[in-house]
Parts: C-alpha cells; sequence; structure tokens
C-alpha cells in the first residue's frame, strides 16, 4: 500500500514538473522562446481607431502605433495621434484637429506573458474653446501644448501566430486643468509583427 501512495506521489510530481515549463510559454505567439527570439519578431505596427457621437459632439481619433521589441518582456515604441472634434452645443458651432506623439514603455509580467505594465508620455497639441464671442458670434479657440504621463497595464489576447489585441487601463498622473482625457483612459487596440 505504501509503494502505491510512492509512486501516485512521484507521478503527480513528474506532472507538475512537465506543466511548469509549458505554463512559461503560454500566451506566446507559436513555439517562441527566448533562445529563439529573432530580429524580424522585433518590430510591430498597431495602433486603435475611436469614434464618438453625441446630440452635441463629435469625435473621430486615429492612433498608429510603432513598436519595436527589445527582448521577449520589453517593448518600446511611439504612438501618434490625430483627433477631430466637432461640437454643436446650444447653436454654438466649432470643430477642431489635435494632433501629438508619445513614447511608451512596456514590460510583460514574467509569470504570465500577456499581462503587461505600460509608462507613456505624450505631447499633444490641443485646440479648445476658451469663450463665446457675444459681439462677433465666434467661438474663441486656444491652441496649446500639453503634456501626458501615463501609468498602467493590460491585457494582450493573440489572435493569431503574428497579431494581437490588447486591451489598457492608463493613469494621467499629471492630468493638466485642460486635458482632453478623463482618468481612468481605456485602449482596446492591435498589433501585427513584421
Amino acid at each position: 500500500m505504501r509503494r502505491h501512495k510512492i509512486l501516485r506521489l512521484l507521478v503527480i510530481a513528474l506532472i507538475l514538473c512537465i506543466s511548469i515549463p509549458s505554463f512559461g510559454q503560454f500566451g506566446q505567439p507559436g513555439a517562441e522562446k527566448k533562445a529563439e527570439f529573432k530580429m524580424q519578431k522585433r518590430l510591430y505596427l498597431g495602433g486603435g481607431l475611436s469614434f464618438g457621437i453625441s446630440s452635441s459632439a463629435t469625435s473621430l481619433m486615429i492612433t498608429p502605433t510603432v513598436g519595436y521589441r527589445l527582448s521577449p518582456s520589453f517593448d518600446i515604441g511611439a504612438r501618434f495621434t490625430y483627433n477631430y472634434f466637432h461640437s454643436n452645443y446650444n447653436g454654438i458651432k466649432y470643430s477642431t484637429n489635435n494632433y501629438g506623439a508619445g513614447f511608451f514603455a512596456r514590460y510583460y509580467l514574467f509569470f504570465f506573458n500577456d499581462l503587461f505594465l505600460h509608462a507613456e508620455y505624450e505631447a499633444l497639441n490641443f485646440e479648445y474653446a476658451d469663450f463665446f464671442n457675444y459681439n462677433t458670434g465666434e467661438v474663441v479657440k486656444v491652441r496649446e501644448w500639453i503634456s501626458g504621463l501615463f501609468i498602467g497595464g493590460g491585457y494582450r489576447q493573440w489572435i493569431g501566430p503574428n497579431a494581437f489585441v490588447g486591451i489598457t487601463v492608463l493613469f494621467n498622473v499629471m492630468d493638466p486643468l485642460n486635458s482632453p482625457y478623463s482618468n481612468p483612459i481605456l485602449r482596446i487596440g492591435v498589433g501585427v509583427g513584421i
């Protein structure tokens, strides 16, 4: 009977030893291993597209992204932003175009390679309505550069050997007064390795 228990424990230990290395590769595309990390898999393109409409405003945002994998667990990259905004509130109409760029670093957690920590700095050339001039009937707009420092994390889901969908939750820790963002910031985007 004692031999039977020892044999059962050895089988369970063997199963655990086999399953731990395979868990380490969970969530990585194909059979990518750290030893097989090659140059052609390092660059990826992606981004996001958002559209919002309400009874008084319309917004369209396009955010292309270029990323570079320094290692299997660390990425850096650049994110570009273009935003068209149109408002028609109480008969006061105006529209604006905002643009900017940001640089990010992303660290994939060692215990689950699809969870990541994200830090990003963005400079956005932002135009907003300052006040309505009743004498001329025009909206007086102010354009200024606004900086943002976004900290947070996210999750990526592979949809093929070289493509993923990611969701990121960020907080703008600088949060300037005229910021177009409100915390928390939710991003959903795609990436394709080239």
